[in-house]
């Protein structure tokens, strides 16, 4: 098993795109996180699956070390910009692994490109509407951080069904420590909230590939009447609930996050 992945970086549509290699051999998979987080949270899957699999984990635009984009980028071009960085890394075909805006992009791309996918999971998202009002903003996270027990405590607040080894992921790979000892949080997605508005029932509509849908138990991502409108369209589509979790399922329950990937994985028989 590889302990630490490849780390680089890509152009595609003039912005720079951070990735991490893991594995060498075996089936191609490609995992894009959600919005909040970067490639190194999925680590405690990737380092699982580095014996068995080539593995592409891909820092989205305004997140991680990943390029800030100057202007607005819609959904359908960032998912073209992550292809390109998929196809420059020879990832076709993949089995797509996405969180939450993360699937949004595998969801655009199984419907224009289906040739490049042979299964996609969609953790915690579906088609959804952005909520106009009802809905009380999430405070935003203070300017800087004293301290590292200072901000551990503010991921613990932010992210309660974290497990340890996902706070102290996110402690190591989302901060920046400033010339004056204080830590900052990297990018976390401010300039591409625009493209969460997409409609993306016309792609679910064209979608033909196997399809694993994993929803938080305690999450409102995926409403009864969502999920129910896409077992209608999707014959290939499974729906499993985790229990004990909500929105943050690769971080909050990583070992039935792993086995029900692990499952879908083996049934796609790759």
């Amino acid at each position: 098993m590889v302990n630490e992945p490849k780390e680089g970086f890509l152009k595609s549509g003039g912005y720079k795109f951070h990735y991490l290699l893991w594995g060498a051999t075996g089936p191609k998979l490609v995992f894009i996180h959600s919005m909040g987080m970067d490639a190194r949270g999925f680590d405690a899957t990737t380092r699982s699956l580095s014996d068995r699999y080539q593995i592409l984990v891909l820092d989205i635009l305004d997140h991680g070390d990943s390029d800030t984009p100057s202007e607005p980028v819609t959904l359908p071009d960032h998912a073209d910009l992550m292809r390109d960085c998929y196809r420059q890394l020879g990832f076709m075909p993949n089995v797509l692994v996405g969180h939450s805006v993360g699937g949004m992009l595998g969801m655009v791309l199984a419907a224009e490109y289906p040739d490049d996918l042979k299964g996609l999971v969609l953790v915690d998202i579906a088609p959804f509407t952005m909520p106009r009002t009802g809905r009380t903003p999430r405070p935003p996270p203070p300017e800087f951080f004293e301290d590292e027990k200072d901000a551990r405590k503010y991921i613990n607040e932010r992210y309660p069904d974290f497990t340890e080894e996902a706070v102290e992921n996110r402690l190591k790979y989302s901060f920046v420590t400033g010339d004056d000892g204080k830590l900052r949080r990297k990018k976390t997605g401010d300039a591409i909230m625009g493209g969460l508005s997409t409609d993306l029932w016309p792609y679910v509509e064209r979608m033909k590939v196997p399809t694993l849908l994993l929803k938080g138990a305690t999450s409102q991502t995926v409403s009864d009447e969502t999920r129910e409108r896409m077992e209608k369209l999707l014959p290939d589509l499974e729906v499993v609930t985790v229990e004990g979790v909500g929105h943050m399922i690769p971080q909050g329950k990583p070992a039935e996050f792993l086995a029900l990937l692990e499952g879908f994985l083996d049934r796609l028989e790759l």
